[in-house]
């Protein structure tokens, strides 16, 4: 897993050969244009991958006229040129095929991703993962803030290699919170409930100025986390790479993982939601007096009916749950009152139960029956 996170974040040497080769041809294309008098039309020195791809087609463009390719004419039959034409046409493609490769393994790891999430996390430990899946799929930053009103709030984040930066992130993001309306971004993903992709953010005039300067930013995606058709959170990744950066493909990557997370949540709030429903049937069938009497011992024999050796086969075996539990009370003295009272049953139905107990239990009243309780669970 470590390797595929050093691939895609600039640990492979593969991005930086080719940038530094880019560099190399482009520099060639221009003395070729200083030689020739012609104006310089090749972009600066790319710095990411994706720049180089858009220089090395504006110095392919130039290097087609020159040999009279552009227009059929065969203006000049320079080899030298036409190897140069070709050598940049090589490393535009092998940039290409860089980036087709890592978005197939990125495609995988985006389903492994969110297969993890899915896998019964809480929803504290769900938003506690997410910027640490997304440092799976290759981004070196990643952070999730929440969504509250206009107002959104760093949460939880991931540097790779540098936690010191991943605290500092979300301490800067929470007590410096973003503001719909305020950062362009944000506003759009939110509004749009749509990924966005933001180009050189060092000089964008709307941004979150704080965490782009401590972040270094250049190039970010921002997305959306959608719960029930409300924006609950935003997700934020980029690379740190002097070879990459974050371009439209991550930004529709981290759309489709954002909504991922969507579904993620809704579902870790379902079960939740369910598992806290299931709790408190359990509390009322056991009965929800316990929570405000405490116990006195009488639960352990419940909860292991045969570590007591009169509930194996003894006559208290005959009874259920319920008469259990009204036996019990009306052995420390309850009334009927009391009992129906503390289980929250109505007082017939406590004179059914212990009209049932008596005779499982072959005691001629109330206080026959306390005494067999006495003598059957002692010791």
């Amino acid at each position: 897993m470590q390797d595929l996170v050093d691939d895609l974040s600039g640990g492979d040497p593969e991005p930086e050969a080719l940038l530094a080769r880019t560099h190399t041809t482009l520099a060639e294309i221009a003395d070729v244009a200083r030689r020739h008098d012609d104006p310089l039309l090749v972009c600066p020195m790319a710095e990411t991958l994706h720049a180089a791809v858009e220089s090395l087609t504006v110095g392919e463009r130039y290097l087609r006229r020159r040999l009279g390719l552009a227009d059929g004419s065969g203006a000049t039959a320079d080899t030298a040129d036409l190897l140069l034409l070709l050598e940049a046409q090589e490393l535009r493609l092998s940039i290409g095929e860089l980036r087709v490769r890592r978005r197939a393994s990125l495609a995988a790891e985006l389903h492994r991703s969110l297969t993890r999430l899915r896998a019964g996390l809480d929803t504290t430990a769900l938003l506690r993962e997410v910027p640490r899946e997304l440092g799976r799929l290759g981004y070196s930053r990643s952070l999730m803030s929440g969504v509250r009103g206009t107002t959104w709030r760093a949460t939880s984040a991931f540097a790779h290699q540098d936690e010191s930066l991943a605290g500092a992130l979300v301490q800067v993001g929470s007590s410096m919170p973003g503001r719909i309306g305020r950062e362009e971004p944000e506003t759009e993903a939110v509004r749009g409930r749509t990924a966005v992709l933001v180009r050189d953010a060092q000089s964008q005039p709307r941004v979150h100025r704080q965490l782009v300067i401590l972040g270094d930013t250049r190039d970010y995606a921002a997305a959306p986390v959608v719960v029930h058709g409300g924006v609950v959170g935003l997700l934020h990744v980029d690379r740190h790479s002097q070879a990459d950066a974050v371009d439209e493909g991550d930004r529709d990557l981290l759309g489709l993982f954002a909504d991922g997370v969507g579904l993620a949540l809704e579902r870790a709030r379902y079960q939740e939601r369910i598992g806290a429903l299931r709790r408190q049937f359990e509390l009322q069938i056991s009965g929800i007096d316990e929570l405000t009497y405490g116990t006195s011992g009488w639960d352990e024999l419940v909860e292991r009916p045969t570590s007591h050796p009169y509930l194996s086969d003894g006559p208290l075996n005959e009874l259920t749950r319920r008469e259990l539990e009204v036996l019990r009370h009306l052995a420390g003295g309850a009334s009927n009152q009391d009992i129906a009272d503390r289980l929250q049953l109505s007082v017939g139905t406590v004179k059914t139960h212990v009209k049932g107990l008596l005779r499982k239990l072959g005691a001629a009243n109330r206080a026959d029956a306390a005494a067999r309780f006495h003598a059957l669970t002692k010791g």
